[in-house]
């Protein structure tokens, strides 16, 4: 068994795989023993079938099989040996005739694979923030514990510092036909929620207004306060919504005490209104720098981006798409789908590149830590800080079990590797700035 290989440039190939009848001769005959071994043909007893009999009707299959694999193993092991990063799979080339019996059999493949080069991180500079969380913004979190377990107090009509329950149903035109079981939605809003409070701030208890598909359509705002998406308000399938006030009431907030502390972080972990000011400062300024960190690694993956000669195997790509997609039905068509995602594929080849350069590997132990805080951070957001470990670990455990969240978790372990290999290397511009700037710099 043989594979060569015939470059037509630095990023795309003709793999030739050539075996002789020797390399998988005596596998095919232990198959077909086993199979006359075991066969039940009528008028013969188990185990006395003629060899010649289960040849005729089982060697062709098996030896088509057995060159399969093997060619597909070739092909694998010169992929591997020879480090080729491959884009896209290989395409066969047409096999005119195919005789098993043969003493020699050839069967070629095109790759196109990642062209060699490296890149040099330190020659790219981003702005590098430092951002700390203000006295409001610290004020505004705790105030945000103490609204997760204060008490509803009952109010006579709807004022500023009410929370509203709504609910939002489609109304069914008189005379429509068919029927229509559209679940209603619901939806709790504030004073902050200022296009739908402003809807339904004059409203007594069960009162109702009615919102026209239009209005939805026009008011993105208002719809998404409502429940809807912007695809949702324009695809309803009736022309108007009612929107029922079905509870109000204020909120006395939970007072700044030791019983506070102790839900939200565990007994006795804070004794005091300042212990807390300091760890939900340390919490936030955490946070916000691992979105400065964040940010300056998008913009230096930008810069590579943008400045890193990548060459593809476009040649190559065009018969893979064409190979690959039945939908696909020309090399024109292929060619246009090529060009819309040119930038997206050579952003994957150097990000593949700088995982390769700086040994950028993932293992278990990876991916269950990040399974573990997925897990607090989604029970943080119920206030929950202190779960034990051993409880995190069963509940990462199970989350494991779905191999689309192996995969995504992966993806994100292995980001998070190549985020801190950037933080290292790249060169920064510290600055330090307040979190409202540092949120206006993300929209730029």
């Amino acid at each position: 068994m043989n594979v060569t290989a015939q470059n037509h440039d630095d990023v795309s190939a003709l793999l030739t795989v050539t075996l002789e009848k020797s390399d998988y001769k005596d596998k095919v005959e232990k198959q077909l023993m086993n199979y006359a071994k075991n066969a039940q043909v009528p008028g013969f007893r188990k185990g006395k079938v003629p060899l010649s009999m289960v040849k005729r009707q089982y060697e062709a299959g098996i030896a088509f099989e057995e060159i399969n694999k093997q060619v597909s193993d070739a092909l694998n092991n010169y992929v591997n040996e020879n480090k080729l990063r491959l884009v896209g799979q290989p395409v066969p080339q047409p096999v005119n005739e195919f005789n098993h019996n043969a003493e020699k059999i050839e069967v070629a493949f095109e790759v196109g694979f990642e062209p060699e080069f490296s890149i040099d991180l330190a020659k790219y500079e981003a702005p590098h923030y430092k951002v700390e969380a203000s006295e409001k913004e610290i004020s505004k979190s705790i105030e945000n514990m103490q609204k997760r377990f204060a008490e509803q107090e009952p109010q006579e009509k709807i004022g500023k510092d009410s929370y509203v329950a709504l609910e939002i149903s489609q109304v069914v035109e008189e005379g429509a036909e068919g029927e229509h079981n559209h679940a209603p939605k619901s939806a709790l809003i504030s004073a902050e929620n200022k296009e739908a409070f402003k809807l339904v701030k004059s409203l007594k208890m069960d009162e109702s207004v009615k919102v026209s598909k239009e209005t939805l359509a026009e008011n993105e705002e208002l719809a998404k306060e409502l429940g809807f998406s912007k695809e949702e308000a324009e695809h309803l399938h009736h022309a108007e919504v009612e929107v029922k006030v079905k509870d109000f009431y204020s909120l006395k907030l939970a007072e700044l005490n030791q019983e506070l502390f102790d839900k939200v972080y565990g007994a006795d972990a804070i004794k005091s209104e300042e212990e807390l000011k300091d760890k939900v400062k340390t919490e936030l300024d955490e946070y916000f720098q691992q979105n400065a960190d964040v940010h300056f690694v998008n913009k230096v993956l930008e810069q590579v981006t943008e400045k890193e000669e990548v060459k593809l195997p476009e040649t190559f790509l065009t018969k893979w798409l064409v190979f690959s997609n039945q939908n696909i039905q020309s090399e024109e068509q292929a060619k246009e789908i090529l060009e819309s995602e040119r930038s997206q594929l050579k952003y994957q080849i150097i990000e593949g590149k700088l995982m390769t350069e700086n040994d950028v590997k993932i293992d278990y132990t990876d991916v269950l830590g990040q399974a573990e805080q997925l897990v607090r951070n989604q029970l943080a957001i119920y206030g929950i800080h202190h779960l034990g470990d051993e409880e995190i670990q069963k509940y990462a455990a199970e989350m494991l079990k779905d191999q689309e969240q192996v995969r995504q978790l992966s993806s994100e372990v292995a980001m998070a590797k190549l985020k801190d290999v950037i933080l290292e290397k790249a060169t920064k511009k510290e600055t330090a700035i307040s979190h409202d700037e540092f949120l206006e710099e993300l929209k730029k």
